[in-house]
C-alpha cells in the first residue's frame, strides 16, 4: 500500500535526531499550542493531552498527512511526598533545584505519542514511560555537570543522549529512547494498526 507523508509536530532536534538515527528522516513543523497544565491535571493525562493536540495543530495544515505529536512530563517525588512535575528549567538556577530533586531518587519520565491523519478520519494515542533511578549527587558535581552540557532546555535537567546518562544509577524501560522523547518502539506499534511498517517503510529509502 502507498505511505502517506508523515509530518513531526516538533520543533524538538532531539526527536528529529532520534528518527534520523533510525535513518526515518520526517520534516518537522512546530505547533503552536498552549502547553500550560490544567488545575490537577495528572502527568500522564496531561503528556497525552498535549501529544494530541500538536499533532491535531499541525494536521489542520496537512489533513493528507500522517502528523506525529510527542509529548514528554517527568515527575518526581519529594520527601515530604509531593510530587513535582520536571518541565524545562530554562536557567542554570532551576536547573540546580530540579537536580537536587532528582539526587538520590527515582523520576518517573511518560512520553506519549499522538497520530492523528486527518484526511482518513484516523488519530490514535498512547503512552510509554521510563523510570531512572539517579545516583547521590553532590551540589558541586550538579553545577559542574549543568555547566558542561547545558541541559537547560531539557526536562529533568539532563541529556540522556550526552554526559547526562552517567547521573543514572538504573533505566527500567523497554524501550531507552522514550527518556529522550521519541519512542521508536511505540510509534512503530501505533503505525502498525494502521497497517504501516516502520521497518519497511525505513528499508524503502
Amino acid at each position: 500500500m502507498s505511505v502517506p507523508r508523515i509530518i513531526l509536530a516538533s520543533s524538538s532536534a532531539y526527536r528529529r535526531a532520534q528518527l534520523n538515527n533510525i535513518g526515518f528522516d520526517v520534516p518537522g513543523i512546530s505547533p503552536d499550542i498552549d502547553e500550560t497544565p490544567g488545575e490537577g491535571e495528572l502527568p500522564r493525562p496531561l503528556a497525552c493531552r498535549l501529544s494530541l493536540q500538536k499533532a491535531q495543530a499541525v494536521a489542520r495544515d496537512y489533513p493528507d498527512s500522517i502528523v506525529i505529536g510527542s509529548d514528554q512530563v517527568a515527575t518526581v517525588t519529594d520527601p515530604a511526598g509531593t510530587q513535582h512535575i520536571l518541565g524545562k528549567p530554562g536557567t542554570l538556577a532551576k536547573a540546580i533545584e530540579q537536580l537536587r530533586l532528582c539526587s538520590g531518587n527515582s523520576v518517573r519520565f511518560i512520553t506519549a505519542l499522538s497520530l492523528v491523519h486527518l484526511a482518513e478520519g484516523q488519530q490514535q494515542t498512547a503512552a510509554e514511560e521510563v523510570v531512572v533511578t539517579f545516583s547521590s549527587l553532590s551540589d558541586a558535581m550538579i553545577e559542574r555537570y549543568l555547566l558542561k552540557e547545558q541541559p537547560y532546555d531539557c526536562a529533568g535537567s539532563f541529556k540522556a543522549e550526552g554526559a547526562g546518562v552517567l547521573l543514572f544509577e538504573r533505566i527500567e524501560s523497554r524501550d531507552p529512547n522514550t527518556l529522550i522523547g521519541m519512542p521508536v518502539m511505540l510509534l512503530r506499534d501505533m503505525l502498525a494498526n494502521w497497517q504501516l511498517n516502520l521497518l519497511d517503510i525505513i528499508l524503502r529509502h
